[in-house]
């Protein structure tokens, strides 16, 4: 699997319930995220993060706002159809 390098992606589906976000990556589909605090995250914020394909708990910045936190990434590499099913809804 892919490793390193930075990378970005837009806020665009949440569950609120269960605390996942999808980012929009732009050049591999969508990454799942799951909040481990209560971040902040609107839909259009853009996220950075600087262990590309890195699973497991990383930092992200919410270069929108100016923020950061701890988040525990859960895929990259969603397809559009399935980022309901990855959101747990």
């Amino acid at each position: 699997m892919r490793q390193g390098g930075d990378r970005k992606g837009t806020v665009v589906a949440k569950n609120p319930q269960r605390g996942m976000v999808a980012l929009d990556t732009e050049d591999d589909g969508y990454t799942i995220i799951e909040l481990l605090v209560d971040w902040d995250l609107e839909m259009g914020d853009v996220l950075t993060w600087q262990n590309g394909y890195g699973l497991g708990l990383e930092t992200y910045v919410n270069v929108t706002k100016g923020t950061r936190a701890q988040v525990y990434v859960q895929n990259h590499g969603v397809s559009r159809e399935a980022v309901r099913q990855q959101l747990l809804f």
